[in-house]
């Protein structure tokens, strides 16, 4: 029964683990730190308002441009997270990587990573997830306090909690079907040791070959 429970309980955590690698939850956890400060605690006048909107550009775009991010490890035991492009995984810390015996990595064209064939390269997947990423966004935050009551003080309570719900049934339920394959921020590709045939001792004393190389710091 406990084997019956677990492989048909599978299907349901892979689907949630992959909304929530497109869903926007830790950049909408980030925007409930900050709304309470940037809109003085739903207190706004034009000035809070200003802050309020430069916040949510701020996020939304961080929000997009992670969606347009992978990840992949390379021969020397790095993993190196980057843009994805038409050309392949861009990463400007890739022009200087070298391997073990001090070559340039396997795959690797000046700052760009074309070794994974198209599944480093851009598509129009990415784009419609990134959309989506952002559209829910800005549904939770508009008519989520301390946002909603700066922006629109008398909204009645059914209008802000309905909306949010619809719209996340309606994009949870896209992304259900369309998952996005990317490892990009925050959802980065896990870390495996080296195979039991390369030299511990040269391991422990290089600890480049054990570390993550992303454009942008988590």
């Amino acid at each position: 029964m406990a084997s019956v429970a677990s492989s048909s309980s599978k299907p349901s955590a892979d689907i949630l683990t992959q909304l929530s690698n497109v869903l926007p939850t830790s950049t909408f956890l980030a925007l409930q730190m900050l709304a309470p400060l940037a809109t003085n605690n739903g207190i706004c006048g034009a000035t809070e308002r200003s802050m309020t909107g430069i916040t949510l550009l701020v996020l939304s775009a961080f929000c997009c441009l992670s969606c347009f991010t992978d990840s992949y490890r390379a021969e020397n035991g790095t993993v190196y997270c980057g843009v994805v492009t038409s050309r392949g995984l861009w990463n400007p810390n890739l022009k200087h990587a070298i391997t073990a015996g001090g070559g340039q990595l396997a795959g690797v064209s000046g700052s760009t990573y074309t070794g994974g064939g198209t599944k480093y390269q851009l598509e129009f997947a990415d784009v419609v997830n990134a959309t989506l990423s952002v559209i829910a966004l800005a549904i939770a935050s508009l008519f989520t306090a301390p946002v909603s009551t700066c922006f629109w003080p008398k909204l009645s309570d059914s209008i802000s909690k309905t909306v949010p719900l619809l719209a996340g049934m309606v994009v949870s339920g896209f992304c259900a079907f369309g998952t996005s394959t990317r490892h990009g921020i925050g959802f980065m590709i896990a870390h495996h040791a080296h195979p039991q045939s390369e030299n511990s001792a040269d391991q422990s004393a290089d600890p480049s070959r054990h570390s993550v190389s992303c454009i942008i710091a988590k």
